[in-house]
């Protein structure tokens, strides 16, 4: 601050030195000759310089000393502010080479930061390119291999005996079952085979036994109060794993279940109250609101009543293709700001955004005691992706829920997401842990891929182990759940026939119907986006198709079975996992 008051002073002690020089140097203090002008009537007293002659007129002159102390005097001080002046200017000088020099210092101290960010960024980009090439390469090679494959069977066999002499043996459960080593040395090679080739004989007991461990990582689910994150790819079951955790929850508390969800598309969740982010925010940000307002209730609730209350009436959010909303919240929501109430009743303006990070953290930090739990389902493979897991704590909070798939038929999806949580610490802090499922991971990838069933890495917070499976078939009791809970409202005892078919579609015939579905299936269309655009259901309050889980189903088998040669079916068989 001082540096800013250097030059007015240094300018004003110069005036100053000036003033003084002046007036020290002025003839004031000199000797002075005074005399009466007789010229005037009455005589005037005039002084003048003792070296200049009086006039003729003047009368009584008088010589007058001059004061050269004085003199001397307004000299020193003239010098000494001139002194000062020059003392302040140079230290201004020396302030603003300071600063320059220190500007100089930051501006390259900058330009040496940009160059390590450009440069660390350059490297994450080639890496991420590297990673992107190795992937289309792997995938690349998958492709010819089950080419190859198809042209040439009798490959399979010779493949086999040369590259898989012995099976490996399937760990499940440290205490169930004993590891056993790998019978080949180069891994990717078995793991492109193992993805390429099917079936695989195996052993029976190591396929019971992922199968046990993957019923026993569902079963898990049922009665914890700990909030829920399913990562995966699309079609690697998500969706069926979710839907069979939430209606077996309603099964077994009934109404009492308070169900929300916010989603990105028409869906149900078992009678949940349903917002789409997508269509309208307000209304999500409503039932964010009413979530996070009954878990501060209960956290206020005297202990005697709370206990019981929590116990009766759960509260599950489900957040729906979570990574969908998060690209939404922060591009054509991030500057919708809201009014988030906090604990003490005042609010603050925060964006959309960041609300729902905020209420997710609470939900899962406090909302395991009181019963209220956050169910996320994720296509994201890093749960670093999930800012309201930004902390080991927000982690510790949860249940992971990683599931994968390969759908060989199609060459798609992959295991990656779960062998990058074998591999990542964050995931699983315990070295011999880790260990453990890379044991495991090889054999149920083959098994996954052979039985056409995900397979499922679930972490269990109690225990801190980790369980390693194949997911069970569950897809019956999920179509009993949406029948249950989705269209409870509709006639059950409703039959197809090609008279109905010619009845409520007029236009086309039930042949037609089945063409155009098994075209749209050779096209890679799913069954569900089939239901919707090809026999339009839930376009017509009056139509029986209306409900996508009871007639729209019912409609796409009864064509399947009475048109179908068993093309189709063998087709739609690995779709069903979705």
């Amino acid at each position: 601050m001082l540096h800013r008051l250097y030059a007015p002073a240094s300018t004003g002690l110069f005036i100053c030195g000036a003033i003084a020089a002046i007036g020290s140097l002025s003839g004031y203090f000199n000797s002075r000759l005074q005399y009466c002008d007789a010229a005037t009537n009455p005589c005037t007293r005039v002084a003048i310089s003792v070296d200049v002659k009086p006039p003729q007129t003047a009368i009584d002159a008088i010589v007058l000393p001059g004061n050269g102390k004085m003199r001397l005097s307004l000299g020193l001080v003239a010098m000494a502010l001139l002194a000062g002046g020059y003392v302040i200017s140079g230290l201004e000088v020396e302030g603003l080479i300071a600063i320059a020099r220190q500007e100089e210092i930051d501006a390259e101290l900058e330009e040496k930061r940009q160059a390590i960010v450009a440069d660390e960024e350059e490297k994450k980009l080639v890496l991420a390119a590297d990673i992107r090439y190795k992937d289309f390469e792997q995938q690349l090679l998958d492709g010819y291999a089950m080419l190859l494959l198809e042209n040439n069977p009798e490959l399979a066999e010779q493949i086999l005996a040369e590259k898989l002499p012995a099976q490996i043996e399937a760990v499940t459960d440290s205490k169930a079952l004993a590891s056993a080593s790998p019978v080949v040395n180069d891994q990717e090679t078995q793991d492109t085979v193992q993805d390429t080739i099917s079936p695989i004989v195996v052993d029976p007991t190591a396929l019971s036994s992922l199968i046990a461990a993957g019923t026993r990582a569902i079963d898990g689910l049922i009665d914890t109060s700990q909030s829920l994150i399913f990562l995966g790819t699309p079609g690697a079951g998500k969706s069926v794993s979710l839907g069979v955790v939430v209606g077996r929850k309603k099964k077994r508390v009934g109404d009492k279940l308070r169900l929300y969800a916010i989603a990105m598309k028409n869906d149900n969740f078992a009678g949940a109250t349903v917002g789409r982010l997508n269509a309208d925010s307000d209304v999500c940000y409503g039932i964010l609101l009413e979530v996070v307002t009954e878990l501060r209730k209960r956290a206020a609730m005297p202990k005697s009543e709370r206990e019981e209350y929590c116990e009766e009436t759960p509260v599950i959010l489900i957040l729906d293709d979570f990574m969908s909303q998060q690209k939404l919240l922060s591009s054509s929501l991030s500057k919708k700001i809201v009014r988030y109430p906090e604990e003490s009743g005042a609010y603050q303006k925060i964006s959309l955004g960041d609300a729902f990070n905020a209420a997710m953290a609470e939900i899962i930090f406090n909302g395991r005691e009181l019963n209220v739990a956050g169910y996320v389902g994720t296509q994201s493979s890093n749960i670093e992706d999930l800012k309201f897991l930004s902390s080991k704590g927000g982690r510790a909070g949860v249940i992971l829920m990683y599931q994968a798939f390969r759908n060989v038929k199609k060459n798609q999806g992959n295991y990656e997401i779960i062998s990058q949580a074998i591999g990542n610490q964050h995931v699983i802090a315990d070295a011999k842990e880790r260990e453990r499922m890379r044991d495991i991971f090889p054999q149920a990838k083959a098994l996954s891929v052979q039985e056409h069933r995900p397979m499922i890495l679930s972490s269990n917070a109690d225990t801190g182990e980790f369980i390693l499976g194949i997911v069970p078939d569950m897809r019956d009791e999920y179509r009993e759940y949406e029948r249950l809970y989705n269209g409870a409202d509709e006639v059950t005892d409703f039959t197809w026939t090609i008279r109905k078919v010619s009845e409520f579609y007029p236009d086309t015939t039930a042949e037609s119907l089945f063409n155009e579905i098994r075209n749209r299936v050779n096209d890679g269309m799913t069954q569900r986006e089939i239901i919707r655009i090809v026999l339009k259901c839930g376009e017509n309050k009056q139509h029986p198709t209306r409900s996508y889980s009871v007639h729209g189903k019912t409609l796409f088998r009864w064509l399947v079975d009475n048109y179908d040669n068993g093309e189709l079916a063998a087709m739609l068989k690995s779709e069903e996992v979705q």
